[in-house]
């Protein structure tokens, strides 16, 4: 396997997720694409809410209300050329991008994964139909590439969280909105239970807006016996 792995990597000529340019390894986004990134800057660290100057403190959502996360790594803000590259893997089915965007945030993961001491990752989960519709998890993706680029060895558990239910999708909602179309989506079965069981988790997304999926994810988590849960996501919007 290992033989094979170093053979096609040889054969991979990276390509810029965003607009299909060739780039030099490992260099994740062409230089005219690298441009439009933009840095999330101080932010909550526990939901990443954007502020408007540093030091990042606890917002006052927060403080106040049942938030499920012990911190939220965010490193870039949703939008321009890096927004466009996730689009692209997620509707036009392209999951090879998650591999060719991971040089990017791969710092950014394998700070998260060592900082909060993390003994599973978990991507968010897709419902079975949608599932069954796009092909591949986008968050599945991100978290596997991330986690090679990154070189940590912590394990990946992709079925210990389920779906229950399809929801509407989110872009179409406001935050209260979505926190109502989410609210018991997702569970951990009963038998799956002792795979996180006091474990510390790594929540990964591709993209967080209001928070609404992570913190019913996360919620579910943490009903199940999770340590902690620390989320992690390419993109804020």
């Amino acid at each position: 396997m290992l033989h094979l792995e170093s053979a096609l990597s040889l054969l991979f000529v990276p390509h810029c997720p965003a607009c299909d340019e060739r780039v030099p390894a490992p260099a994740p986004l062409c230089g005219a694409c690298a441009i439009s990134l933009d840095e999330l800057g101080p932010a909550c660290p526990r939901c990443a809410e954007p502020q408007a100057a540093p030091p990042p403190v606890t917002c006052a959502r927060c403080k106040t209300s049942a938030w499920p996360l012990e911190g939220l790594v965010v490193p870039w803000k949703y939008g321009g050329e890096l927004g466009r590259a996730l689009r692209r893997m997620k509707f036009s089915r392209r999951p090879d991008l998650a591999r060719d965007l991971a040089a990017l945030y791969a710092p950014f993961f394998a700070a998260a994964v060592v900082a909060g001491e993390i003994d599973v990752i978990v991507p968010v989960p897709l419902h079975w139909r949608r599932l069954g519709g796009r092909g591949f998890n986008q968050a599945e993706a991100l978290a596997r590439h991330g986690r090679r680029a990154a070189e940590v060895a912590t394990r990946i558990d992709g079925l210990v969280l389920r779906r229950t239910r399809a929801t509407p999708p989110q872009t179409s909602l406001d935050g209260h909105a979505r926190r109502i179309n989410l609210a018991g989506a997702f569970e951990v079965p009963a038998r799956r239970a002792r795979r996180i069981a006091g474990k510390r988790v790594l929540l990964v997304d591709d993209v967080v807006s209001t928070g609404a999926t992570m913190a019913a994810a996360g919620h579910a988590l943490r009903a199940a016996g999770a340590a902690a849960v620390i989320g992690f996501a390419v993109a804020r919007a």
